[in-house]
């Protein structure tokens, strides 16, 4: 992978879908299980249509590979949600673009199909036609679960505005970091990216023009003083403007390099039900 500064291509890790996991694939599981099974107990008694929504379902299992080069398989989200027993999902809904993994899905959820719907499609452009069909008592949790940029705040907006989804994002910090040169702006098509991730050019805050004197009077340079923190908190900023209430806890996943990958994150979308939400999803967060 060449320099951020240089003519590249876009990040490997913002256009190759991951066939691979490690110890944060299992711990980001095992979050959104917890919370699954919270947050279902805890609507139980109500009278709503409760429904998961996987944006981003792949086949199901995730592929573990290990330092030895050894690889397992182990069941992702999807097997996740349909394993709630105490008060099971009235509906799932799983989104996938990859027709082969699909073409999987239909294959191995065949014994469920009279609850769970698959959609070959795009998440930008499946999420909002759900949202609008979205019936008056139906709820909903939805995981957003990218390998990178895949998805565009226009999309996370129509999700909050709903006022009836509860959301996790996966937000891809490790990527984003390595889009923003730490002298000069990103190259015109990373722009656009960070533009469409971010909803607007808010990213731009994470610059700060050089105070370094430069030859030939030529204009100062604008240089990244960010890592990942602040590039997270501006997104969670971002969050806070669009849903009714934001996790003060995140979850920093990292790799076997101790080098942070995702920022995992929840908003709460349901003016009634987001207080609850909140407290269920920090404390899962926080002990997880």
């Amino acid at each position: 992978m060449g320099c951020l500064g240089c003519e590249s291509p876009m990040p490997e890790v913002a256009e190759t879908p991951q066939s691979w996991g490690g110890g944060w694939t299992l711990e980001k599981l095992d979050i959104l299980s917890a919370y699954l099974d919270a947050y279902t107990t805890a609507l139980k008694d109500q009278p709503f249509h409760l429904t998961y929504v996987d944006a981003f379902a792949g086949s199901g299992s995730i592929e573990l590979e290990h330092d030895d080069d050894r690889s397992a398989f182990l069941q992702g989200s999807v097997w996740r949600a349909l394993e709630v027993t105490d008060k099971p999902f009235d509906s799932l809904l799983l989104i996938e673009k990859d027709p082969k993994n699909v073409a999987t899905l239909e294959a191995d959820l065949a014994d469920h199909s009279s609850r769970v719907d698959i959609v070959d499609g795009d998440a930008n452009d499946e999420l909002p036609q759900y949202c609008r069909r979205m019936a008056r008592f139906e709820r909903a949790v939805v995981f957003l679960d990218p390998f990178a940029l895949q998805v565009d705040w226009a999309t996370v907006e129509v999700l909050a505005k709903t006022r009836k989804c509860d959301v996790w994002i996966l937000f891809p910090a490790g990527a984003i970091r390595r889009m923003l040169p730490r002298a000069g702006q990103p190259r015109l098509q990373w722009q656009e990216h960070l533009n469409r991730v971010f909803g607007d050019d808010s990213w731009r805050s994470l610059y700060r023009t050089s105070r370094q004197q430069r030859m030939f009077g030529e204009p100062p340079l604008e240089e990244s003083e960010s890592g990942v923190e602040q590039i997270v908190e501006n997104y969670r900023a971002r969050l806070q403007t669009v849903f009714v209430e934001v996790a003060p806890t995140r979850r920093t996943l990292l790799n076997s390099k101790n080098v942070a990958l995702f920022e995992f994150m929840f908003a709460a979308g349901n003016p009634r039900g987001a207080k609850i939400a909140i407290r269920i999803a920090d404390h899962i967060l926080k002990n997880i």
